[in-house]
């Protein structure tokens, strides 16, 4: 039998060996390091590294670390192209095990395949905080393989870039991989692509908001095209008049793959400016996808004969200015334009005595919001629940 005094020194080396092993590094302008590429070469798993806010120009990294945090410092470092790009693919390649990237800004990303990233993700568990994907061909991009997974939270994706047919530039595009969660995050002024596209197992999306703004030219605000298990909670999607597509969210436009396709939309306020009205939600094949949708407030959008029959045309009820769809509890406003103002100066709704109060429905037990987007980016806890959409009160 092993001695109790060996077992405890035996952990207590572990310990030691450790933390010896974990380092800081800092990198910028006087610091030992000077450049990113230099630290991804030098990082060890377990490391942290901090970069010091300033410009860093084509200095593009690929990091394979299997744990690793990265962080801005001292303010928001921009990470700026500057006509590189790592492996033809990024400015960032990851393909680690458990990375953690924050407070970083990724700018001007153009590649070779019409494919330049802000991060090009291609193996692991890779979570983005607080960071700023602007003027790239995409913001992010991943690989399609099973075990990645992206969880994004309080982020900014901005301003894709008009590339020459058939490419298309979207803000995130997410591959055949485990499970996308985007969280607290905004997606505006698209070019020709998606803010959002996902064609992972899972995505789950939660208090953000996607709109064109008054000079994006999005297709759809968010696609779904091989479907899976997608939730949408607490959401404001916007689509403006200058959109490629008269659809704000589409599900399974290329055929869905695999067995499993659900669509919960549970608490989430869409807004279409488009005249004469868009498609809310569009569901291919919807006999093979179970379609749950509750408590949310739609704004414009087709009516009658205009709208394709799917689960989300309208029904007009008695109620002037307010019509209903098939989904439970979700209803709609037709001011599209009047309540669109609100959303623009990042305001909540002010109650009316003419709203109607709105219970609970029973597809919101299981999913009900406890938080709301709040702007630019970020959550905060949800007010009271009196009528359908994004916010309380």
């Amino acid at each position: 039998m092993v001695p109790v005094w060996r077992i405890v020194v035996g952990v207590w080396a572990c310990l030691v060996v450790g933390v010896v092993w974990a380092e800081t590094l800092r990198v910028g302008p006087g610091e030992a390091i000077s450049t990113i590429a230099e630290a991804s070469r030098r990082a060890r798993d377990g490391d942290v590294v901090e970069i010091v806010a300033g410009t860093y120009v084509g200095d593009v990294a690929v990091w394979e670390q299997q744990r690793l945090t990265i962080r801005g410092v001292s303010g928001r470092p921009r990470l700026v192209a500057g006509g590189r790009i790592a492996e033809g693919k990024g400015i960032w390649v990851m393909r680690g095990g458990d990375i953690e990237v924050s407070n970083l800004a990724f700018e001007g990303a153009r590649g070779p395949t019409r494919a330049g990233s802000g991060i090009r993700l291609e193996a692991g568990r890779l979570v983005v905080r607080n960071c700023l994907f602007v003027d790239n061909e995409m913001g992010i991009l991943t690989a399609n393989l099973p075990g990645i997974s992206l969880e994004v939270e309080d982020s900014e994706f901005a301003h894709g870039v008009l590339l020459p047919k058939p490419r298309i530039s979207h803000l995130l595009y997410a591959g055949r991989i485990d499970r996308l969660d985007v969280t607290g995050s905004y997606f505006h002024d698209g070019r020709i692509g998606h803010l959002l596209k996902s064609r992972a197992a899972v995505s789950h999306v939660s208090y953000s908001r996607f709109s064109d703004e008054a000079g994006g030219q999005a297709s759809y605000e968010m696609d779904f095209p091989e479907g899976g298990e997608v939730v949408l909670l607490g959401n404001i999607v916007w689509q403006g008049v200058a959109t490629e597509n008269r659809r704000l969210i589409a599900f399974g436009a290329e055929g869905l793959r695999g067995d499993r396709h659900e669509f919960l939309m549970v608490a989430n306020t869409l807004v279409d400016d488009v005249p004469g009205g868009g498609q809310f939600v569009a569901i291919w094949s919807p006999e093979r996808v179970r379609v749950r949708a509750s408590d949310n407030l739609l704004l414009g959008g087709c009516a009658g004969a205009a709208c394709p029959d799917d689960v989300f045309r309208r029904e007009e009820e008695a109620s002037p200015g307010w019509t209903r769809l098939s989904g439970q509890g979700n209803l709609q406003l037709h001011d599209a334009v009047g309540v669109a103002a609100w959303i623009r100066r990042g305001l909540r709704p002010v109650g009316d005595e003419k709203s109607p109060v709105v219970a609970p429905s029973q597809a919101v037990d299981a999913l009900r919001p406890v938080r709301e987007y709040t702007p630019p980016v970020g959550t905060r806890p949800a007010g009271a629940r009196v009528m359908p959409g994004a916010f309380g009160l």
